[in-house]
């Protein structure tokens, strides 16, 4: 059984998106905070959360609809938490 910290996969972390005014600074190295997570699409883990008032999404592309599963139930499992503290879980890969 292969474990893997969530920063080790492939595309690992995601980049905040979405549209926003001039004056907005976005979150880098993971400081954003993960709040809400939505059902996986397409092998796409997408997360809601927050840094500095505002709110920013991720779309995680995983490498294949296996490991989306076990990245949206562990990310599901710890919301609250930064991209950045995220990327220290593990799931099993194999």
């Amino acid at each position: 059984m292969k474990k893997l910290r969530l920063r080790e996969l492939e595309n690992w972390p995601p980049e905040p998106g979405g549209a926003y005014d001039a004056y907005t600074r976005f979150p880098v190295g993971g400081e954003g905070r993960v709040d809400e997570i939505f059902p996986v699409l397409e092998s796409a883990v997408t997360m809601q959360g927050d840094f500095m008032g505002r709110p920013h999404s991720y779309h995680y592309h995983a490498p294949s609809d296996e490991v989306a599963d076990r990245v949206h139930k562990i990310v599901a499992q710890n919301l609250g938490k930064t991209v950045r503290e995220l990327g220290e879980l593990e799931i099993e890969v194999e």
